[in-house]
């Protein structure tokens, strides 16, 4: 079974950009898209609308934005941290956010990568392609 890739997304546009481009750079994995840090915390977590495994199987990877409603991707990143049967899950952050700060704080938190969403399809594509072959290759 292809694990999926589970995205934390509060902006609708940008979670339909991200699944075309995921197409686009013929990415296998199904890309599954929650609005905020509380979804993705439970769907992590396995529990409420979640807790049912074989349907919410465990992702491969976690691209997550920074700013989000009710629950923040700094915030996730912290519940991931204490969460010693995820220590294996790649939470890559993909933000607009240009600053230096939130750069830092990210990868001091725990993120395996920091990626600004690029503006141009293209590129955007191009980093597709770029976290299948880090992330979601067979091992």
């Amino acid at each position: 079974m292809i694990r999926p890739v589970l995205a934390a997304e509060d902006e609708e546009s940008d979670a339909v950009i991200l699944a075309r481009v995921f197409l686009r750079a013929q990415v296998p994995n199904p890309l599954i898209v929650v609005r905020d840090g509380q979804d993705a915390i439970d769907y992590l977590g396995g529990v409420g609308a979640y807790a049912d495994r074989s349907a919410h199987p465990l992702p491969a990877l976690l691209l997550l934005d920074l700013k989000m409603p009710r629950v923040s991707g700094f915030e996730v990143l912290t519940w991931l941290s204490s969460r010693p049967e995820l220590k294996e899950l790649p939470a890559v952050v993909l933000s607009s956010s240009t600053h230096q700060s939130d750069i830092d704080r990210a990868l001091q938190l725990g993120a395996r990568g920091y990626h600004i969403k690029p503006q141009a399809l293209d590129r955007f594509v191009e980093l597709a392609k770029g976290l299948r072959s880090r992330w979601l290759q067979p091992r």
